[in-house]
Formats: C-alpha cells, structure tokens, sequence
C-alpha cells in the first residue's frame, strides 16, 4: 500500500498564493483521482495568522471553480518533520524556510530517499518558466488583474506537479 505524501505550500503570509496554490492542487489532484497526497499550507510570517484568505486571491479562484478558505498560519518547527515536500511560492520563502529549518533534515521515511530536496520552489514545474523566473509574484496591494495572473502560473504548473507527486507515490508502493 501506498505510503501517505505529505506537501506543504508556503508563501510570506498564506494569505494569497500558498492558499490558492492549495485549493488549485486541491480540485485538480481530486480530478485526477490521485490518492495519498494530503495538501496544507503556511507562511513565514505571522502577519495573517487566523485570517481568511485576501478576499481578491478568494475571489478569483471563485471566479475559475476554486473554494480558497483556508485559515492563515505561520510554519511550524514541527512542518518540517511532517511533511514530505515543501513548496516555496518563491526564493525569499526558500530562504526562510532553509533557516528556519536550521539545516536539519528531520523527514524520516520513503519520501525522504526519492525526493531528496524537502524544499523546492513553485515554479520548478512550470512549463513556461525561464531562467530568472523561480519566482510567484505576490499580488498582495495589486489591482486584481495581479491575483489573475497568479491564478494563471498556478493553474498551469499545478498540473506538473501533480504528476511528479503521483510518481512519488507509485515509487513508495
């Protein structure tokens, strides 16, 4: 059987781009049938902690099928140990992330031994990056046009993501 993948997205506040990042893996992994990924995210800062998503960053993943009402919170030492994979939204949450974890691989089991980096970057899957573009631009106190584009990299590299996170699974049973 099938070990349980953990996959945790991080932005700055989680209040814009790891909740949308979530939703959208969400409605897509379920889509797919894909099983055994369980998905949370965080943030860095404690900014947003107990907040509902940006109402933009709620309405427009409403306005393409999304259900984005996560409750912000920041990362936890403890996310470290739990989760399989963590997913920076960009190179400053990565570099948070890399300190916070203080260099300490604490992941324990499979997932470990196939997806040797913890944290990774968003982007790494998106098929139209380009060199210079690791990074999810964060809309927060940007028109609404800012949160569409978001919405747009995601849904588009979401999908990659996925399929990397099904061949993870089918490699630990």
């Amino acid at each position: 059987m099938p070990q349980p993948l953990r996959v945790l997205f991080v932005c700055l506040a989680n209040h814009c781009r790891s909740p949308a990042v979530q939703a959208v893996a969400s409605r897509v992994a379920n889509q797919r049938g894909t099983q055994y990924v369980e998905f949370d995210s965080a943030g860095t800062g404690r900014a947003h902690t107990g907040d509902p998503p940006h109402p933009l960053a709620s309405h427009e993943g409403g306005l393409r099928g999304y259900h984005v009402n996560h409750i912000g919170r920041q990362i936890h030492p403890d996310d470290f140990n739990r989760c399989d994979l963590i997913v920076a939204t960009d190179r400053d949450n990565a570099s948070d992330l890399e300190r916070l974890r203080g260099g300490v691989e604490g992941r324990i089991g499979f997932y470990r031994t196939v997806e040797p980096v913890q944290i990774q970057l968003l982007r790494r899957w998106d098929p139209f990056a380009m060199p210079g573009d690791e990074d999810l631009s964060d809309p927060l106190g940007q028109p609404p046009s800012a949160y569409a584009d978001m919405f747009d990299v995601i849904e588009r590299t979401v999908p990659p993501l996925i399929e990397h996170l099904e061949w993870l699974v089918s490699e630990s049973g």
